[in-house]
């Protein structure tokens, strides 16, 4: 606390004092997000169901698909989580909801579908997932 008599010499009310170290925040302080224009042309849409062991993380399913989905895959998130009989014991179904789109052209039904089946093998290659029919 300011000492009584500093305050009153500025005609300050009853004034805490602190230092901080603002190297330090900035280096603890999540990233600022980048801004990313939405581009002319439109996005694809799609969702994908995948079934895994009931021990994989969601993040780590969203973290393989990132990575096989290329530049063109610009968001995917998680949608619903369902455990029960229909997927079986022990196991997982997770709902995605991808977004392609490219800066330069309109994506064509044959560059999402590959790019969907990229996805589909590092599901089934990294973290033994398979679609959900």
């Amino acid at each position: 606390e300011l000492h009584p008599l500093v305050a009153e010499t500025w005609d300050l009310p009853r004034t805490a004092v602190f230092t901080l170290n603002l190297g330090y925040v900035a280096g603890v302080a999540p990233a600022v997000p980048a801004y990313r224009d939405f581009g002319d042309f439109p996005a694809v849409l799609q969702d994908l169901s995948v079934i895994v062991d009931e021990g994989v993380a969601a993040g780590a399913v969203v973290d393989v698909v990132r990575a096989a989905g290329g530049p063109d895959l610009v968001d995917v998130s998680v949608f619903d989580i369902y455990r029960g009989a229909q997927v079986g014991e022990g196991r997982t179904s997770l709902t995605l909801h991808l977004e392609f789109r490219a800066d330069d052209r309109t994506l064509t039904d044959e560059e999402v579908a590959g790019r969907r089946a990229a996805i589909t093998a590092g599901l089934a290659d990294r973290l033994g997932g398979e679609l959900r029919g």
